[in-house]
């Protein structure tokens, strides 16, 4: 005679244990968010909203915006190093 074994996908809670972020420290001066705006429809809307959002998290002294002429051209050297030079992180967009 056959049988069928029937899996049930309902499980017994297990305990968990809670776990909590890692500490953050922060900055102690004011940081300096880098945005590139890669040319593509609102992507310079969305990636200033999303550093402004950052302003909730961290000290923002200023957002630095640098907008490159076309989405399919990297961004130059001297525009990078200069970002690099002035930003304490720098938010890009990337694809669509």
């Amino acid at each position: 005679m056959s049988s069928v074994t029937v899996l049930s996908p309902v499980y017994e809670e297990a305990h968990v244990e809670e776990v909590a972020m890692a500490p953050r420290q922060m900055p102690a001066e004011p940081v300096v968010i880098g945005v590139i705006d890669n040319a593509k429809n609102n992507a310079k809307e969305l990636l200033t909203y999303v550093a402004e959002g950052l302003r909730e998290r961290l000290p923002v002294a200023d957002i630095v915006v640098h907008s490159k002429s076309a989405a399919g051209k990297p961004i130059d050297a001297d525009d990078a190093e200069m970002l690099a030079a002035r930003s304490h992180l720098i938010i890009s967009g990337l694809g669509d």
